[in-house]
């Protein structure tokens, strides 16, 4: 999950789940605070969790603006 705080309160961001399936790995954004349909990947747990962090990690800059734009 990667959240940003803004006017004093924790928002979601993205986040990334295996809810359905352990080998079924959905990437929910957000527009503004509306949850949006996942994209679906499917393939080991771990390789979707090493991916997510990826992402986090290297493009939470570029993801939070986007959802910024969108609010």
């Amino acid at each position: 999950m990667l959240l940003a705080r803004r006017a004093g309160r924790w928002r979601t961001v993205r986040v990334f789940d295996n809810a359905h399936d352990p080998e079924e790995h959905n990437e929910h954004r957000y527009v503004a605070e509306e949850k949006q349909p996942p994209t679906v990947t499917h393939g080991p747990v771990n390789d979707a969790l090493y991916a997510a962090i990826l992402v986090c990690r290297e493009s939470w800059a570029d993801i939070v603006r986007e959802w910024e734009s969108t609010r």
